[in-house]
């Protein structure tokens, strides 16, 4: 047994020991943090300000009006205002830092409404031509550095679009724009001028469209999770982001790891330094000291992300997504996902002499373990469907499957927690035996690599 603990701390030591190993684990989230803190910096940073004309060609005579009503200097300001603040109350920050963002929020109006477009209607005649018009926009385009009032879109409003045809459709607009015009500015531009068209649409069917637009708009109810500390706002978002959290958090501990004992394998075969250590420890002492020396690595790994994680959510007030009993689960399932894909990386390491020769041979099963990963949406989707039901049940992906589904809103039967970690079991002894075979023969074997037919055949001989 001591000479088992001797080969896993040294598996252990010689991978957490490298600043490859300590760069490739903290970097990350330093970098993920640096990026969320000073993203928002640079959002809020005003943008160079729009100024120009807005061209309308209104046919109808009823649009064009409420195009300049809806650009007026005051209107343009107060959206402005409005979707700042908008984005304040909407963002994902925690309560106090809401509070106290609050405090600031007749600045953020101010510079909202100082940064805010300034864009002036001009009704064209509608005899004009929509050729002609258009080619302001490309004559224009060396003006729009500060320079002259130049035209920056155009909006021709045909008579369509306030009269229904036969079929009771009504026709739209044309928009033109020109060539490197804000994207902001240019959506607020087609929402205004559709918003108008429509206003023109129920004022000519005799209703007021102030009272009608009242009337439709949809009620928005801030959804609140109860939880034993009170009523709190829950993210959506989130809700779907933490269950694939666990699983691609599950994914880059077992697969790091089982990559490390691929190459450290593979290395120590070609150098012959495998050799040197079978003169003291039998292979079965070998492959299990290494396995546990890796696991060892991948709870490192595991435990860094998994608290930088629940760091984050206790931050933004988060933690009622998360049930405590959920990560008991992902570390059940990160010792049953490990062994499997330890086991396999070790089987293939002892059998070849290059990288290159393991990758043929892990391939199939690379394209089986990726699964989980494309079909994460419709498994979170409906997590007791028959497909997630069975994905539960394949050992290769089993513990990936059950990580997305126990981390997601709808519970699992407790039945299939218990058989699916009794498979788990019944699958690491299988896997261990297996690669125990592989190991015992290809480890002192050098040459031409074997197939997937000779590898069936060591383990069935061995």
């Amino acid at each position: 047994m001591m000479k088992v603990f001797n080969v896993a701390w040294r598996e252990f030591v010689a991978t957490v020991a490298t600043k490859g190993f300590i760069l490739g684990v903290f970097l990350p989230p330093v970098l993920i943090g640096l990026v969320l803190t000073v993203m928002p910096l640079l959002m809020n940073q005003a943008a160079p300000r729009v100024t120009g004309r807005l061209a309308i060609i209104d046919h109808t005579g009823d649009v064009a009006a409420r195009v300049q009503d809806a650009f007026s200097a005051e209107r343009i300001a107060a959206r402005a205002a409005g979707q700042a603040v908008q984005a304040l109350e909407e963002s994902g920050a925690p309560e106090a830092a809401k509070r106290a963002a609050s405090m600031g929020k007749d600045a953020i109006e101010r510079q909202a409404r100082d940064a805010a477009p300034t864009l002036t209607v001009e009704v064209l005649d509608p005899s004009t031509g929509v050729e002609e018009a258009k080619a302001e926009l490309l004559a224009s385009e060396g003006q729009r550095k500060g320079e002259g009032n130049p035209r920056l879109a155009l909006a021709v409003v045909p008579p369509e679009a306030l009269k229904a045809d036969a079929s009771g459709r009504y026709g739209t607009f044309d928009l033109f724009a020109a060539p490197k015009l804000d994207g902001e500015v240019q959506s607020d531009i087609r929402s205004q001028i559709a918003t108008a068209v429509v206003d023109a649409r129920i004022k000519a069917s005799g209703f007021d469209p102030t009272l009608i637009r009242a009337m439709t708009d949809r009620p928005r109810p801030e959804v609140k999770t109860v939880t034993a500390k009170g009523d709190q706002k829950i993210d959506e978002a989130a809700k779907i982001l933490i269950p694939a959290a666990f699983m691609f958090l599950l994914w880059i501990s077992t697969f790091t790891c089982g990559q490390y004992l691929l190459t450290s394998t593979i290395e120590e075969k070609s150098s012959r330094v495998m050799e040197v250590i079978l003169s003291a420890v039998s292979p079965m002492q070998l492959l299990t000291g290494k396995i546990l020396g890796q696991m060892c690595v991948g709870l490192v790994i595991l435990v860094v992300y998994c608290g930088l994680g629940m760091a984050g959510l206790v931050v933004a007030s988060m933690m009622s997504l998360i049930d405590p009993l959920n990560l008991v689960y992902l570390a059940v399932y990160f010792v049953i996902a490990f062994f499997i894909i330890a086991s396999l990386m070790a089987a293939v390491g002892s059998a070849v002499s290059d990288v290159r020769e393991a990758q043929s041979l892990l391939g199939p099963v690379m394209i089986i373990l990726i699964i989980p990963m494309m079909l994460w949406l419709p498994i979170l989707r409906n997590p007791n469907s028959g497909f997630a039901q069975v994905c539960s049940f394949i050992p290769p992906i089993s513990p990936f499957v059950m990580v997305l589904r126990l981390s997601g809103s709808e519970p699992v039967p407790f039945w299939q927690v218990i058989a699916t970690v009794l498979l788990g079991g019944v699958t690491i002894l299988t896997c261990l035996w297996a690669a125990g075979k592989v190991f015992r023969v290809g480890v002192l074997m050098y040459g031409k690599p074997p197939d997937l037919r000779t590898l069936l055949r060591w383990i069935r001989m061995a």
